[in-house]
């Protein structure tokens, strides 16, 4: 397992993450001002994921584009008493799935 930024969650720690899984990272949007939100946007293959960490609401969800522009939940768990290194863990049991 690698090991990650103890520190806290960075870009980098999900970039690596994505590499590691055959990921492409198409984008990464952090919306701090809002309760410490991110969006990661990646791509395998053809197919198009999309993570996103709403820390306002304490979720973090998984979608897989099923239409253009159309996600569908993949699965979606409480987040709020994470921390930023289980956020990661939970990305990278996500990622592994696919």
């Amino acid at each position: 397992m690698p090991k990650f930024n103890k520190n806290g969650m960075h870009k980098s720690d999900l970039c690596l993450l994505a590499k590691i899984y055959g990921f492409t990272v198409v984008i990464f949007s952090d919306h701090s001002e809002f309760c410490s939100s991110w969006t990661l946007s990646l791509k395998k293959h053809e197919n198009k994921f999309m993570i996103e960490n709403d820390g306002r609401d304490g979720w973090m969800i998984f979608y897989k584009e099923d239409e253009p522009d159309k996600f569908k939940e993949l699965d979606k768990v409480i987040s709020h008493t994470f921390s930023d290194n289980e956020k990661v863990k939970q990305c990278e049991i996500w990622l592994s799935s696919i």
